[in-house]
């Protein structure tokens, strides 16, 4: 009775091979035309060994034990029946024989959804070679042979190196297998493949089974290319020159690492649009490379930045190269159907490893100091300063808790006299704000308002201001009956088409009388957007409260826009109150005549001592504060010195 029977009758081909003597012990029907055989009888007399390499003989034993753990192969398989090459995917799995021995059942898988899945493995899988002892070629297998030929000479040379070729046999005899994936030379042009090494103990040879991944490994490449790279420009982006110094020797050399960025790009892109921009870039990074060629790596940053690794062997001085770059950025570019553009650059450096010893906190570096040589007038470099380090932590840490003091309610507010020089009696105070912060003290307010303006906190901050100064005008005024005023500083973020409606609603909420409260707003603020700015002033002037116009003469004023604006006061920057050359004299006298014209009052902010006091009397000032007065004060201290007797003379304010 024939024990392999039952396998007759599947529609695949099938057939029993008997490994150790290279034939075919049974097949089915459907196995002869896959194998130009006539007939079962003429495929079983077939001494298939006499064609066989013995690389493939080789795996077919590793197979057996394979089949002995009661484990399948499933593979591609070359076959050469009659000089005709046919590639068929075969299920393997070991079969016993009634002598004891172990055979292989050979399944040709024909089930189409199966290809399809499998179809691309079929010209790059179920590859062997085989080397013996001392590495010397003995072998491939056909499908080996079909795709690169037969013209290895030993182990060293496939895989490009003689002491690795020497590791994998010594490696391979001491551990019996191990796995790696390698660029090898396949006689004929250079591949990847994941490799399984195999030491065959009775024969003392090393048997490699391949798998080719080089077009796995061409799109992964391609895909780290395109992640590593700018699109536009065709220079490295961050993440590409950042690896490539950690890939290369630069990490062990000292470097300048350069920050860039362009000067007046935006003004490109709103005048001509974003093609224009685009094409101005290509042309950056062209000229970029110019200058930098073989020296150094360049990469775009992002928008209009660049960034530039230079090593220090490859410049005389850090200021000559970033001349160089700025000349060649200077000049101008022609950019098609635009005509010639003109740009500049500031540029920040930062040195590895003197300022930091790595990539990303150099670049953290870099761009501060790009930011103060932006600060210096544009078009020029500077250099990363461990001050600026500690700036931006401490304006980190600033912002963070500033945020806090906003929750919690932090801050406080001090008055400062202003005192009416004519009466010699309290015209009234200026709310000024004051945070203790319990970590970092007392923070002054140059610092911290700038920042609130920045981050858009001074909103909220200057309407917990109008409401905490409005509460307690509203508190003196009904138990100490003084007809005084409280000025309020107002930042430009709050001059929106609703503040007079948000400042009526408070004054109507603590019933304040509006004639008592001013606001002051600096020339800037006023100025600025002037057509915006006018309705929003108006409108509180409409409403009986007092505007002044703070620090006057620092900033760009247009008297033909002044004199427009609801102003009713101007108060002198105390830099000119104070300061001793002959020219603030003339400033002063210049500005007092100026506000006669204008019929506008006049304070004198900053007033220390009594021959300035002196000196603004004989001006014809108005009024004046400043600590030859009184310093700002907290409330109780305020009360205590200014509300104990229903007089406020000047007498008893000094």
């Amino acid at each position: 009775m024939d024990p392999f029977s039952p396998l007759y009758y599947l529609q695949n081909p099938i057939w029993v091979f008997d490994v150790d003597n290279k034939k075919i012990l049974w097949a089915n029907d459907k196995s002869l035309r896959l194998w130009e055989a006539t007939s079962i009888e003429e495929l079983l007399n077939r001494d298939l060994g006499q064609d066989m390499s013995a690389a493939a003989a080789a795996t077919l034993l590793e197979y057996q034990q394979t089949f002995k753990l009661n484990k399948t192969i499933k593979t591609w398989w070359r076959f050469n029946p009659k000089q005709i090459t046919k590639n068929m995917l075969c299920l393997f799995s070991g079969i016993p024989l009634t002598d004891g021995r172990m055979a292989m059942l050979v399944e040709v898988i024909a089930d189409e959804s199966s290809l399809r899945r499998d179809l691309a493995f079929s010209d790059c899988s179920n590859l062997a070679l085989l080397f013996n002892g001392d590495g010397t070629f003995i072998s491939s297998n056909a499908a080996f042979s079909s795709c690169y030929g037969k013209n290895l000479v030993d182990l060293s040379e496939f895989i490009g190196d003689i002491a690795i070729a020497q590791q994998w046999l010594e490696n391979a005899k001491k551990n019996n297998s191990f796995k790696c994936n390698r660029l090898c030379w396949t006689g004929q042009r250079h591949n990847w493949f994941d490799i399984e090494a195999k030491w065959l103990n009775d024969n003392s040879q090393l048997l490699l089974q391949l798998v080719n991944v080089t077009k796995d490994k061409e799109k992964l490449n391609k895909e780290k290319y395109n992640a590593e790279h700018d699109f536009l420009t065709g220079l490295m982006n961050r993440r590409g020159i950042s690896a490539a110094l950690k890939a290369s020797h630069h990490h062990r050399s000292h470097y300048s690492l350069l920050f860039l960025d362009l000067d007046g790009f935006k003004l490109v892109n709103d005048s001509y649009g974003h093609a224009a921009g685009d094409k101005l870039l290509r042309a950056v990074a062209i000229r970029l490379l110019n200058v930098v060629k073989d020296k150094g790596l360049v990469a775009r940053f992002g928008g209009d930045e660049f960034i530039i690794q230079i090593e220090k062997r490859n410049y005389t001085t850090i200021e000559n190269f970033t001349d160089q770059i700025i000349k060649t950025l200077s000049r101008p570019f022609h950019i098609k159907d635009i005509g010639e553009l003109s740009i500049s650059c500031s540029i920040g450096t930062a040195n590895y490893p003197d300022d930091a010893n790595n990539f990303d906190t150099l670049i953290t570096q870099a761009d501060m100091a790009m930011h103060r040589a932006k600060q210096r007038g544009r078009n020029c470099y500077y250099p990363f300063l461990q001050e600026m380090a500690d700036a931006l932590y401490r304006k980190m840490t600033l912002r963070h808790h500033l945020s806090q003091a906003l929750e919690n309610h932090d801050f406080e507010l001090y008055y400062q006299p202003i005192i009416d020089l004519n009466s010699q009696q309290l015209k009234g105070f200026e709310a000024l704000i004051r945070w203790h912060d319990e970590l970092l003290g007392q923070v002054s307010p140059a610092e911290f308002i700038p920042l609130a303006e920045e981050t858009g906190q001074i909103v909220p901050l200057g309407l917990w201001i109008l409401h905490s100064a409005c509460q307690q005008l509203a508190y003196w005024t009904q138990r100490y009956a003084q007809p005084f005023i409280i000025s309020i500083n107002l930042s430009r973020a709050q001059l929106q088409p609703n503040i007079a409606q948000t400042i009526e609603q408070i004054i109507r909420q603590y019933n304040v009388n509006p004639s008592q409260l001013a606001l002051e707003i600096t020339e800037s603020t006023m100025l600025q957007d002037y057509c915006e700015t006018k309705p929003c002033l108006d409108a509180l002037a409409a409403m009986g409260i007092e505007l002044y116009l703070d620090d006057f003469g620092t900033g760009y004023s247009s008297l033909s826009q002044l004199h427009e604006l609801p102003i009713s006061t101007v108060k002198l920057d105390q830099s000119f109150i104070q300061g001793e050359h002959s020219s603030n004299k003339v400033i002063i006298e210049a500005t007092k005549a100026i506000c006669d014209k204008l019929n506008l009052k006049i304070v004198a902010e900053g007033v220390e001592t009594q021959a300035q006091l002196n000196y603004i009397n004989q001006c014809g000032f108005d009024y004046c504060q400043g600590y030859f007065f009184s310093r700002p004060l907290p409330v109780y201290e305020l009360e205590e010195k200014y509300f104990h007797t229903p007089e406020m003379s000047m007498a008893a304010q000094s």
